[in-house]
């Protein structure tokens, strides 16, 4: 579970974990330099439960160096991103470690999503259905490329084995759902029917936030923003930098198809999704290069209004 200021719904999201059937178990929690009762929170309940392993950074590394020093400091057989304000019913982990005990081919094992409010009423259910568990390659692939998902898959369960393959998640826009594409490389998804994982909507989680360039009036070329969460959110430390996440995304498609045990004739099929991918969304790569344009102008605003500042164009 990586964290960072998520009082409000931390305590609930750690006791979803702990209630689980499934009782053998580590819950690793990394609170990100929190300034809020976070850790106080997690402390808490880490004094009561010895399956709690409680980690805290000095500085705000961001949430996507969090969420893999998680996976870092794992040592199970299975793994399980945890978000603080989502809440797994009591049967999830069991039915999930048992689908991939006997499913040897599948790499990882998620139930069905309902989304759920601030004070935790269903208000609807995620009915997109993805060919994730086809024994195709292919069509795995293509659904997680081309279909406009939000990427619950990533906190379901996951054979670690699968993970050590892949590599970690992406430190950038949308590198969840990189690396959803790329374990689906690896072996089919299973699926369990019931709806057992339950996302949250708020006004403060990522997917609401908006990057930095946006938070201040001035003179902008654009307001669009090229995915979401920004990179800020990945990484604090970048939120000056001119990125190119629409690209960034092909150059990795690319390079885990050319990295991935396939036979000639399933690379080049998952190729041609990729082509298909650019096709179709050949207008992002435009809209990347003016938010580009509008970044770096924001940066050389911002050092005209404070001369300490430098490198207004940051590395990609």
């Amino acid at each position: 579970m990586p964290v960072y200021n998520g009082q409000r719904f931390v305590a609930q999201g750690i006791q979803s974990i702990l209630n689980q059937q499934f009782q053998d178990l580590e819950l690793i929690i990394s609170d990100n330099a929190s300034t809020d009762d976070t850790f106080e929170i997690c402390r808490s309940f880490a004094e009561r439960d010895p399956r709690i392993r409680l980690y805290r950074e000095r500085e705000n590394r961001g949430a996507g160096w969090n969420h893999n020093r998680v996976l870092e400091l794992a040592t199970g057989r299975y793994f399980k991103w945890a978000s603080h304000d989502d809440v797994c019913e009591s049967s999830m982990l069991g039915k999930c470690v048992a689908a991939l005990e006997e499913n040897n081919a599948a790499v990882l094992a998620h139930p069905r999503t309902t989304i759920i409010d601030e004070t935790s009423t269903p208000t609807e259910n995620y009915l997109l259905e993805l060919r994730t568990d086809s024994p195709d390659v292919v069509t795995r692939f293509h659904d997680l490329v081309m279909s406009y998902h939000w990427c619950y898959q990533i906190y379901g369960v996951i054979r670690k084995s699968a993970l050590d393959r892949t590599g970690p998640m992406g430190n950038y826009v949308n590198g969840d759902g990189v690396l959803l594409a790329n374990l689906a490389l690896y072996g089919p998804y299973h699926k369990v029917p019931e709806y057992l994982f339950f996302s949250r909507r708020h006004s403060a989680q990522s997917s609401q936030s908006q990057p930095a360039r946006l938070h201040k009036r001035r003179f902008r070329l654009t307001g669009r923003v090229n995915g979401m969460p920004p990179l800020e959110w990945w990484d604090p430390k970048r939120r000056r930098n001119v990125t190119f996440p629409q690209w960034r995304q092909l150059a990795e498609y690319l390079r885990l198809v050319g990295r991935a045990p396939l036979g000639v004739a399933d690379r080049a099929r998952c190729s041609g999704v990729i082509l298909r991918w650019v096709l179709r969304d050949h207008r992002r790569y435009v809209k990347d290069l003016v938010i580009a344009a509008d970044q770096l102008l924001c940066n050389v605003l911002t050092s005209h209004a404070n001369p300490t500042l430098k490198n207004v164009g940051d590395s990609l």
